[in-house]
């Protein structure tokens, strides 16, 4: 069967050949790309190819390595290269080629093994093709359309889309409270107030979604929501990964996410905000002082290059010290460039015109931070930058809470020593002497006369002994000395708290030597390397170049001139990834679906001018993320309905050309915020430490603390939060790598190894079977109950007060006779139904079955797809 596909598709191949020409299948367009992924790191990127067969041009194959001719143009079955790949004999290993990518080959060698142009003498110049430079990506954006507005721009480029293939337009506009829903959600995630919907429905004017913006925009909301997806890509963790059982906790991480909440809220230049990430404590004034506020703002933006994985604090190996640092490179990548480069670490990159020379010189530019031969483990690159003022009234308060505690000791042992006076006195006086004697010697040098005298009297023990059993021995005592120590405790937490940030920890010179390493080991280091931008992102630049150190400066400057360079306004992909990242949370989909890959190997842009148009006015314009916010929610595409259409299905089944809103399902964050907010459970404090998280009983990861055992494992009684903490927004709860909170992971919360590029959206039965089971959606619809029963005064009321609160709509009549219907059949259940507790209640509360009832409808409606989508 598998030689009958191959044969087939050596015919297709071949027939679509014959039908354009003998000349379709080349080499650099169709067989090197399979060569490059499969073979070139064995036969081409080595010093010494194996067999000394390098497949990197055709004339090398012709020529062959020691078994000949590798490839004999015309006769397939006379080239070893088909032979071999036929057989899957080559390449070594699992993964061999598939029946298409072999159907390619041969068919390319029977055709007569050609190139699109002559190849180059030097081999070295044939490292990328023609086709692989040109790449989209790589190229300077393509500024058209700054005549018009942000939205204008959108509408017109869709359109024009949209009509090529036979789309007459958009679809009509979405009806105003599926508007403010969406627009609410996606600036806030959260839904909105009945309030905030009635004065939206109200207001008249033509300005009445500027104003809306304006104060959703506005709002601190909005930097909470959207700092969410900025911490995916930077993969934002208060823990340093899990190794061995263990996963140390970060207990300052919380204070880069709160930069990123008010960096977006005050609409940070995202320029600025990528500068300060890569490079802050490289621009901040040295020597640092605490008492500034922006010194502590730079400090805390560069913990952006802390956020990755880092097991060295558990186990400090060069393997766990390289890969820190080799997660790190992936989310700078990955977040700012839009590129994956971690399989360049080994060996050349498969598919992007990257070589490990070029990805070792990029890292080169991070090496003076993490030096792997001076390498600082994560406690070690934390900063004390509490205030001059506060330190000196911590340690005011610190030492007069330690003469506190001395003093109170010497009031135990003063008591101790009454209290052991008083046993003595019950002593004979000729033995009394001896006794003290035997008391104060310790108990492996006592002699048998001396234990034989003790036993005798036991109620003499030592101070000790006395003190330490004080509750036993005198309860009263006891408890007016714990409340003391309570005291002294309760006093000494007031001391201002130690403010320490993480920061990357950069020296004035660099000592070491970055170099390649040898398959990717640290402990193969080959040729040197100076820091440099990637070479197909610099050739076209007219300075490019990153200094190996900079004069007068208190590091080697290396991160402050690469950001330098990402930002001025030149670089191909700054502004297209986060144009395309800030287009995704609003449709759906990117322009880009592949976020995290703008290379070879990721998709297309569905509308390139599009993206390039947005992006240079997103630079030109300021680098104002509110005013790209404002661009797309203003155009009619965002604006459109939902609602599919058999001519939109048949002619753009996925919705890339946008002819309709796309349904999007709210994250793991939305979903559990939006129960916190319409339950009236909300608590929306801005900023602060994290609500923690820990393991239940049952192995679940809920909110709250417990002690940890020596493995690494939580034990002992759990200690709930305060309702006040449990009701904040899950921004806010501990980004835990190796213990989630469950109900988030239900709903694909990411993991960040090392960050999330895009998240994947499920529909399992684990999310229904949570709506229905889970105990926090239980209180939830409680929570709501009683809402409404505050709230609204009878059922039609409540019904229609639910409605609102959770779908931002009014309630049909159907709706109305349906609830109040299933409404009546429970309560009647309730009145006789249950235990003779349960039916106590309902003699005492009359309506506690209405109540009831209401909380299974509640329950109901919170786990419908009409709640949980955005639409």
């Amino acid at each position: 069967m598998k030689k009958m596909i191959s044969q087939i598709l050596m015919f297709l191949i071949c027939w679509v050949g014959q039908a354009q020409g003998a000349d379709t299948v080349r080499f650099e367009t169709d067989v090197r790309p399979i060569l490059k992924v499969m073979c070139f790191h064995c036969h081409g990127e080595e010093e010494k190819p194996k067999g000394k067969l390098d497949l990197r041009l055709v004339r090398l194959m012709v020529d062959g390595g020691v078994s000949g001719a590798a490839v004999v143009p015309g006769k397939p079955n006379d080239s070893t290269l088909w032979e071999r790949i036929e057989s899957d004999e080559m390449p070594e290993g699992p993964k061999k080629l598939t029946a298409a990518q072999k159907a390619v080959i041969k068919t390319w060698i029977e055709q007569g093994a050609k190139t699109r142009r002559p190849e180059p003498k030097n081999v070295a110049d044939a490292a990328y093709t023609t086709e692989e430079l040109a790449h989209w990506a790589w190229q300077p954006l393509k500024q058209r359309h700054l005549d018009k507005t942000g939205s204008e721009t959108i509408d017109t480029l869709l359109l024009d889309t949209l009509k090529a293939k036979g789309v007459p337009g958009f679809s009509k506009q979405a009806d105003d409270r599926t508007l403010i829903r969406r627009l609410t959600y996606d600036l806030h995630g959260l839904p909105p107030t009945p309030d905030e919907v009635q004065a939206y429905l109200k207001d008249t004017s033509k300005v009445r979604t500027e104003q809306l913006l304006k104060r959703l925009l506005g709002s601190p909301r909005y930097g909470e929501r959207w700092a969410r997806h900025w911490l995916d890509v930077a993969g934002f963790a208060e823990t340093d990964g899990n190794t061995g059982g263990k996963d140390h906790p970060r207990p300052h991480a919380w204070k880069y996410r709160d930069y990123v909440v008010n960096s977006l809220n005050t609409d940070k230049p995202y320029d600025e905000f990528i500068r300060e990430q890569l490079a802050g404590d490289e621009l901040a004034q040295h020597p640092w002082k605490p008492e500034d506020a922006r010194t502590r703002e730079l400090l805390t933006a560069s913990g952006f290059l802390n956020l990755a994985p880092d097991v060295t604090e558990a186990t400090n190996t060069l393997v766990d010290r390289n890969q820190a640092v080799a997660d790190r490179v992936k989310v700078v990548a990955s977040a700012v460039l839009g590129l994956t480069l971690g399989c360049a670490q080994c060996h050349d990159h498969k598919y992007d015109p990257v070589s490990q020379v070029d990805y070792y010189k990029f890292r080169a530019i991070f090496d003076p931070a993490f030096d792997l031969a001076d390498w600082k483990q994560p406690s070690k690159r934390v900063f004390d930058m509490t205030i001059p003022g506060d330190r000196a009234k911590a340690l005011t308060i610190e030492k007069q809470a330690t003469q506190k505690k001395v003093e109170l000791s010497i009031q135990e042992t003063a008591w101790a020593r009454e209290y052991l006076a008083k046993q003595l006195a019950a002593v004979p006086e000729a033995d009394r002497e001896m006794v003290v004697k035997a008391n104060d010697t310790t108990e492996d040098k006592r002699t048998p006369e001396q234990k034989t005298l003790l036993e005798k009297h036991r109620t003499v023990k030592t101070i000790d002994f006395i003190v330490s059993n004080l509750e036993e021995i005198d309860r009263p005592k006891f408890q007016q000395l714990a409340k003391q120590k309570k005291e002294i405790e309760k006093f000494r937490a007031t001391k201002p708290p130690t403010d320490l940030r993480m920061i990357p920890g950069e020296a004035r010179t660099f000592k070491g030597t970055s170099a390649v390493h040898y398959r990717g080991d640290p402990e193969q280091p080959k040729q040197a390397v100076e820091p440099a931008e990637l070479f197909v992102l610099a050739r076209d630049r007219k300075d490019a170049r990153i200094p190996s150190n900079t004069k007068d400066t208190p590091t080697t400057g290396r991160r402050l001139a690469y950001a330098k360079l990402l930002t001025d306004g030149q670089h191909p992909l700054v502004a297209r990834v986060i144009v395309n990242r800030v287009w995704l949370h609003h449709f759906g989909k990117g322009l880009v679906n592949t976020p995290g890959d703008f290379g070879l190997n990721g998709e297309k842009p569905s509308h390139p001018e599009l993206l390039d148009s947005l992006a240079a006015r997103f630079m030109a314009e300021g680098w104002s993320l509110k005013e790209l916010h404002t661009w797309i929610v203003t155009s009619k595409a965002y604006q459109q309905s939902a609602a599919r259409t058999a001519t939109l299905d048949r002619l753009d089944p996925e919705n890339r050309l946008l002819g309709r809103m796309s349904i999007r399902r709210l994250e793991a964050e939305a979903v559990r915020d939006a129960l916190l907010m319409v339950s009236g459970t909300l608590n929306d404090h801005l900023g602060g430490p994290s609500v923690p998280v820990t393991e239940d009983n049952s192995g679940r990861g809920v909110l709250g603390d417990r002690e940890l055992s020596t493995f690494g494992k939580p034990y002992g009684e759990l200690v709930k939060p305060s309702k006040e903490q449990e009701g904040r927004r899950s921004l806010y709860i501990t980004a835990h790598r190796s213990m989630p909170l469950s109900m988030l992971e239900t709903f694909d919360l990411p993991a960040m190894a090392p960050n999330c590029e895009l998240r994947k959206c499920s529909t399992v039965p684990p999310q229904s079977l949570m709506f229905l089971n889970d105990d926090v959606v239980i209180q939830h619809a409680d929570d709501l109950t009683e809402r409404l029963w505050k709230e609204a005064d009878d059922t039609p009321a409540r019904l229609k007060r639910v409605h609102e609160l959770l779908f931002a709509a009014e309630i049909t009549e159907d709706e109305q006779t349906i609830c109040e219907a299933f409404l009546k059949r429970q309560a009647e259940y309730f009145r006789i139904n249950g235990d003779k507790k349960w039916l106590e209640t309902v003699k005492k509360r009359p309506h506690a079955p209405d109540m009831r009832a209401m909380e299974a409808l509640v329950q109901t409606l919170l786990s419908t797809n009409r709640f949980l989508y955005v639409d």
